[in-house]
């Protein structure tokens, strides 16, 4: 037995790539953007709703016309 076959080398500083993982990460991205745009559409969509309603309903809200239209036209990003 040579000394050689008994020694084993940590190779700890070699990432070890995982193919799984790497799909797995790259769906976890994909979902995030995903959610990022429904989110984005909600808010417009709430938005637009916000500038239709009348005078009654924004004074149950407790919100002046003004305050709606300034919410109503900032832009989905914000």
């Amino acid at each position: 037995m040579s000394i050689v076959s008994n020694v084993r080398v940590a190779r700890a500083d070699v990432p070890s790539f995982s193919f799984g993982r790497a799909v797995a990460l790259l769906a976890g991205s994909v979902v995030v953007g995903i959610e990022k745009v429904m989110t984005r559409a909600e808010l417009a969509r709430s938005r637009h709703q916000l500038a239709q309603l009348d005078e009654r309903l924004l004074r149950d809200i407790g919100i002046d016309r003004a305050t709606a239209r300034f919410e109503a036209t900032r832009p989905f990003w914000s």
